[in-house]
């Protein structure tokens, strides 16, 4: 047996796995208060096997704002309650799933209403300056910590977690470039975690409940918290009664490290966590893109940490525990990093995920089988044509999907060759594989006709053909240096070093192209209308990019718009109409996209009786979420 399907201890109680669902916003409570879909969301992770897990950051205090469920009156107590019974009622393998609550106060890391601090400082420059807690007002907020553990503890949680982490007030209070107090609670590290340990010991008289903090190991900000700090930080909160330390990195400041996108390695946070276990006796969790079960396990057998936390992999794949502990890796769906979850939670909307379209949506989905099976012909293979074609399947339809390309996954095989998007191919390997075992005809390098379409007689035609590149009228835009960048991704178009390349258009296409090309050696200019690059490309993934392209030299102009292309050169001119001309030997347009759904279905000249969905970007260009939820209404629906 895996070392992850052991038993572990957490104070007092004992786990069934080490495997512990961290605590992520969801978006689906109402007004503070615990919905039907948020219960439904967790029951259905308690269904997939994992040991324990920590429902979502509940606000601690009444005068905080925000888009989290509320722990503070007892007015919150039923919906509260009526989580803790639905998993506990999920009986599996003769044990109910261990069930833990997290508290927070978000300090200055607000949205709206009132920002506190330690200090005066802002988080940036657009934010507001924080108001600076005062001694009676630190003592309130530890009380009301105290008062969430005992309504916790009513509600009938098995564990608390305090979250210290990421740069909300507890881990504010740490660190020693925000913290510029002078009394008890700021100046050496002991003061600085003095709110921490109060925190702590106020929670450990007030209720029965082990504790886990949530601590960061390091800010990962110049002059912020470091792993040296954390170290004896956790040493306090051990003696203070903490049962567990949950080791994280990362503020809002440093994202990149909180919730790592694609293009950061798997368990980069080990070190951390590896550093904290020597220094303590109580158990230990580690995060950090972990859903890799050999990483997973290699951290607990080898002693780095005593539980692993899945995150997003468990909001991309509920059953991951089972299908670990099962034998069956291979089904796993994968999660790609993609952060549309934390993007859609950010902007204060509703969890959903770019691989899994049941997610917030578990009260209501059901895959029923169809009233009468039919022939489905799916046109198209992108992210919204693999996932209709799954669910059809899956409710007894019979299913071909056609693709004009060599391979399956549309412009997601474009997407997945730039360095930082490789993972984007794991969805598609593992949705192709989803479809040969399910029986799908899968038809490669076979453009459709209106023969095709008469040959095959379809009930349903399924159009899911994404977009064609914009081409907008720019003198010279036909000329011999001119190509559409997904050429330039392909490798149809010969780039190397010194090659200078002029992408026009800065949003996830041009970011890309640019990205590969610069590290293929050619000289890179990317040309964007807007005042900044990477829109559309979720806020994490995009600040991360567009770093790492100036940090290898990409040259980026904004506000600029290219008025002619000539052998050799691109012209432009600054919003106020200065001209500027750049030498270029090839040019890569990357500048939006056009729905291809109307042509498809004009030319397969459609006869009378066959139904007709056009999903997707060949609809209308849209996300990646929005394209494999089209996808699944239509499969769930035909």
């Amino acid at each position: 047996m895996s070392v992850l399907f052991t038993p572990v201890r957490l104070g007092p109680l004992t786990l069934k796995n080490r495997l512990v669902m961290a605590p992520m916003g969801t978006c689906l409570d109402n007004g503070g208060y615990i919905t039907d879909d948020t219960v439904a969301y967790y029951r259905r992770r308690a269904e997939g096997g994992v040991g324990a897990i920590t429902v979502e950051g509940c606000l601690v205090s009444a005068d905080t704002v925000g888009p989290e469920p509320r722990i503070c009156g007892p007015e919150y107590l039923p919906g509260l309650r009526r989580v803790v019974e639905a998993l506990h009622g999920r009986v599996g393998e003769g044990a109910d799933v261990t069930v833990g609550v997290q508290l927070m106060h978000p300090g200055r890391q607000v949205v709206d209403g009132p920002s506190v601090a330690p200090s005066p400082v802002p988080l940036n420059s657009a934010s507001p300056v924080p108001h600076e807690l005062t001694v009676p007002e630190i003592e309130r907020i530890v009380a009301d910590y105290a008062r969430a553990a005992r309504y916790a503890e009513e509600a009938g949680y098995d564990y608390l977690e305090v979250h210290g982490a990421h740069g909300y007030l507890p881990s504010n209070f740490l660190s020693p470039q925000h913290n510029h107090r002078t009394d008890a609670y700021g100046g050496t590290l002991e003061n600085r975690a003095r709110f921490s340990v109060e925190v702590a010991r106020a929670i450990v008289a007030a209720c029965d409940l082990p504790l886990v903090w949530r601590l960061n190991g390091t800010d990962a900000e110049p002059g912020g918290f470091d792993l040296e700090s954390a170290v004896a930080v956790a040493r306090m909160l051990e003696e203070a009664g903490v049962a567990s330390i949950s080791v994280s990195s990362g503020t809002w400041l440093t994202l990149q490290q909180t919730l790592a996108p694609m293009s950061v390695p798997r368990g980069h946070m080990r070190p951390l966590v590896r550093a904290v276990k020597q220094a303590v006796s109580v158990p230990v969790m580690a995060v950090g893109r972990l859903d890799d079960p050999e990483l997973a396990e290699n951290i607990v057998e080898w002693g780095e940490a005593d539980m692993v936390l899945l995150g997003r992999g468990l909001i991309a794949e509920p059953d991951w525990p089972l299908l670990v502990r099962d034998g069956r890796r291979d089904e796993l769906r994968p999660c790609i990093a993609c952060n549309a979850c934390v993007d859609l939670v950010g902007r204060g909307e509703r969890a959903r995920c770019s691989v899994n379209p049941e997610v917030g949506r578990e009260r209501t989905w059901e895959v029923e089988p169809a009233a009468r099976p039919r022939r489905v012909m799916v046109v198209g293979s992108g992210p919204s044509g693999l996932e209709a074609a799954r669910l059809a399947r899956l409710r007894g339809h019979e299913v071909s999907i056609w693709e004009r390309d060599a391979e399956l996954g549309g412009k997601l095989e474009v997407a997945g060759l730039a360095p930082s998007k490789r993972e984007v191919l794991r969805f598609r390997e593992h949705q192709a594989r989803r479809l040969t075992a399910l029986g799908v005809e899968i038809h490669t390098s076979a453009p459709v006709s209106a023969g095709t379409v008469a040959a095959e007689r379809p009930d349903v035609v399924i159009v899911a053909t994404g977009a064609d590149p914009l081409v907008p009228p720019i003198p010279g835009i036909d000329g011999p240096i001119v190509h559409d960048a997904q050429r330039l991704l392909r490798g149809e178009i010969a780039v190397g070093p010194g090659t200078r390349l002029v992408v026009v258009g800065g949003s996830a296409t041009g970011c890309e192209t640019a990205e590969l090309m610069r590290a293929r050696g050619a000289e890179v200019t990317i040309v964007e209308m807007r005042g900044s690059i990477g829109r559309g490309i979720e806020a994490i993934t995009r600040r991360q990019l567009v770093r790492q392209l100036k940090k290898d030299g990409v040259e980026v102009l904004t506000r600029a718009t290219v008025v002619g292309i000539e052998p050799g050169v691109v012209h432009w001119q600054e919003a106020d109409g200065t001209p500027h001309s750049i030498e270029a030997d090839l040019v890569a347009l990357a500048i939006g996209w056009r729905p291809t759904g109307s042509d498809v279905t004009t030319g397969l000249e459609l006869g009378e009786g066959i139904e007709v969905r056009v999903l997707g970007d060949a609809d209308s260009p849209a996300d990646f979420v929005r394209a494999v939820n089209a996808g699944a209404d239509a499969g769930l629906t035909v």
